[in-house]
């Protein structure tokens, strides 16, 4: 670059002008000391002004660029270009060097990793900066969480964030038979948040992961399931059927990461997408189109599956009939309600669907940024207002239930600890014999089966305490259940 040898200057700091002669037989950067020469360069091109001024930070930890002039006059030499600057390095900033994120990108972080990240940060990148905040938070409240970060490949751009807090991570293990892969459209401009649901043994949805990602990005369906299983290893065997929407793709995936498992796509999509093609191929408006759709996924039978499909290659014009014979006939046992999977547990994947996509709007709120909906998802997990929602606890029906098999007295105290366990916070953890749940002054532990409690409030009269309703809310466990009384018939207070 230029021929003006380099220089160092003492006000406000050493300041060192950087001449690389277009990179062509330039020996590399070299330690500055003020006042001296920094490096000598071979090969200069003559008349290029091109240049960088660096300035030494006040705390003497960093360089700090002052003034560049990147225009050459020469042509730059591939060959040394490409050894001086690896790829990748040009790419990063201020906040995060690129040789990190690439090393930790797809990879499980803990709180450690996520505070090494933070003090690595020089400068306020809010896009990056904000989300490893929100990280922290959620080790701060779970320090059992799993997350795994991705970013663009030679960038400090995040591309993907995926989670799961340990109450998430107990669902899974309770509830791995059926798996629904759902999204939520709109977040904001550039990313989609996309769940994994498991349903409780009475037909209710939880969440048992979350995936927020960056819109188009290509092969989410394995990416998310092989998280699933590399955090939950138990599931891997057990899942049964994972329901899918109409534009996810590379099923195959599901087979590979879960052997047992088929794939159902959601039906009410299906429907829909068969009738917008409909009338974009022109069919003529008729009254009998949409039932007919309708009977078609409905068919109980495969003989009612074979009339529904005669009757609809009688009314829909060629075009629509070559369309489905070629996209939907052959995976009918995806979608037609008699091959569902969902109809043998009883459980409406539409309507489950369309319930958990209002439940997280209000919670929500988009548009929003990543990091606050990091924020906001941790929030709805730790209150556990998703679980109390999904489970829809009435308590007059749950006392009734009670009152049935116990006497007033202890039926009543049973009453009014489900009121407690409904409208009170706790942070709860896994351990490994059970659970640990603080409610702010105290802790308490629990056993696997949530039949036991360490507080009073259980140990004392042997009935089911608030605390154990509480976590048998955040795991989806049922509410009423005989194990939660004594055994012991001639008890003191709660005879049964």
């Amino acid at each position: 670059m230029g021929n003006s040898p380099s220089t160092a200057r003492r006000s406000g700091g050493p300041e060192v002008q950087l001449c690389a002669p277009g990179l062509q037989g330039c020996p590399g950067l070299q330690q500055a000391y003020p006042g001296h020469c920094l490096f000598a360069c071979r090969g200069q091109q003559k008349g290029c002004s091109a240049s960088i001024v660096l300035k030494m930070s006040p705390s003497k930890d960093r360089l700090i660029v002052t003034e560049c002039q990147l225009a050459h006059n020469h042509t730059l030499c591939p060959i040394e270009f490409a050894y001086y600057f690896k790829k990748g390095y040009l790419m990063a900033n201020s906040c995060l060097p690129v040789r990190t994120t690439n090393k930790i990108s797809k990879q499980f972080v803990g709180a450690q990793d996520v505070r090494r990240l933070l003090s690595y940060c020089k400068s306020r990148d809010h896009g990056v900066l904000d989300v490893l905040h929100g990280l922290d938070s959620l080790f701060a409240s779970d320090p059992g969480a799993k997350v795994k970060l991705v970013f663009m490949e030679d960038k400090v751009i995040v591309k993907t964030i995926f989670f799961l807090t340990s109450r998430m991570m107990v669902l899974a293990q309770r509830f791995p038979l059926m798996l629904f892969f759902d999204r939520m459209v709109g977040l904001n401009e550039e990313f989609d948040l996309y769940t994994v649901l498991c349903v409780d043994g009475t037909g209710r949805g939880h969440e048992c992961t979350y995936c927020l990602t960056r819109k188009e990005t290509p092969d989410l369906l394995r990416f998310t399931l092989a998280s699933l299983v590399q955090s939950v290893p138990e599931v891997k065997f057990k899942v049964r059927c994972v329901t899918l929407g109409i534009e996810i793709t590379n099923l195959e995936a599901v087979k590979e990461l879960l052997p047992n498992a088929r794939v159902q796509i959601c039906r009410s999509q299906v429907l829909e997408t068969l009738f917008n093609k409909a009338q974009e191929l022109g069919v003529a408006e008729d009254e009998r189109i949409w039932p007919l759709l309708c009977q078609l996924a409905s068919s109980k039978s495969p003989a009612a599956y074979n009339q529904a499909v005669q009757e609809m290659k009688a009314i829909f014009p060629h075009g629509f009939v070559r369309y489905f014979c070629r996209h939907w006939q052959p995976r009918s046992e995806m979608w037609v309600q008699f091959w569902a999977f969902e109809t043998a547990c009883n459980v409406n994947a539409c309507e489950l669907l369309k319930e958990h996509q209002h439940r997280l709007l209000s919670a929500l709120s988009p548009p929003l940024t990543v990091a606050q909906c990091i924020l906001d998802l941790t929030a709805m997990q730790a209150s556990g207002t998703a679980t109390a929602e999904d489970q829809e606890l009435d308590e007059e029906e749950l006392a009734a239930r009670y009152r049935s098999v116990c006497k007033p007295e202890p039926a009543g105290l049973i009453e009014e600890e489900l009121g407690f366990a409904r409208h009170s916070l706790y942070s709860c953890q896994e351990t490994a014999e059970g659970y640990r749940l603080n409610d702010g002054p105290s802790e308490f532990c629990m056993d696997q089966a949530l039949t036991h409690c360490s507080c009073s409030i259980h140990t004392s009269p042997l009935l089911p305490c608030r605390h154990i309703f509480a976590m048998r809310l955040r795991t989806g466990a049922p509410l009423f259940d005989p194990a939660l009384l004594p055994k012991d018939p001639v008890a003191p207070l709660p005879t049964c």
